[in-house]
């Protein structure tokens, strides 16, 4: 799964980075890092500093190695750590707050997580439950919801019920352990990752 693109001509291979020649092969909704003097001045035109390499919050750019190698090793580990850290941030959280959500909000997520199809789910080892559909990451916390007197099995067992569902197995979680390593854990993504990614 990419968190980002590297435009450049040179051969590099980064994990989770889609590399590409220009920008017409890049995806839109990830950061790109233009490797090159040359290729920033030709993609990026004349909004380009040679001092200021962040051309705004998604498009960077920095020399090549022959041009001037510590900038680029730097600029390079800045970059993905920028991607890492920020990956999934604009796919919107929303989170059942059984004991100070208003009840009236709950009932509407609750009516909104029943409605999903195709919709992807992962419990976690701390009994939260993330539910993936329609672009939103939903969440419930199973320890909170027996807390407050309701039955967990029957919130699972509405969950599993829905239309086209899938579990992701600790299989999958394994399998997709490198990149949540990478991007601190943010288990709340899984289902994300499990849906776009090649893990199914």
């Amino acid at each position: 799964m990419y968190v980002g693109n590297i435009v450049t001509s040179l051969k590099l291979e980064e994990e989770n980075f889609n590399i590409c020649r220009d920008l017409n092969s890049i995806d839109n909704d990830l950061s790109t890092l233009i490797i090159g003097w040359d290729n920033a001045k030709e993609f990026i035109g004349g909004n380009i500093s040679i001092i200021h390499k962040k051309v705004n919050p998604k498009l960077y750019w920095t020399f090549t190695k022959k041009e001037r190698k510590v900038d680029f090793e730097v600029d390079l580990e800045k970059f993905k750590e920028v991607c890492f850290n920020t990956f999934g941030d604009n796919i919107p959280y929303v989170y059942l707050d059984i004991l100070h959500g208003k009840s009236r909000v709950n009932k509407k997520i609750i009516k909104k997580i029943l409605s999903l199809s195709d919709s992807v789910i992962y419990i976690s080892d701390k009994n939260m439950v993330y539910v993936y559909g329609e672009n939103i990451i939903f969440g419930i916390d199973l320890n909170i919801i027996e807390y407050s007197s309701i039955k967990k099995e029957k919130i699972l067992n509405r969950i599993k019920n829905l239309n086209n569902n899938v579990f992701v197995s600790d299989e999958i979680f394994n399998k997709c352990k490198g990149l949540l390593y990478k991007i601190k854990y943010k288990n709340k993504l899984i289902p994300y990752i499990y849906k776009n990614g090649e893990f199914g």
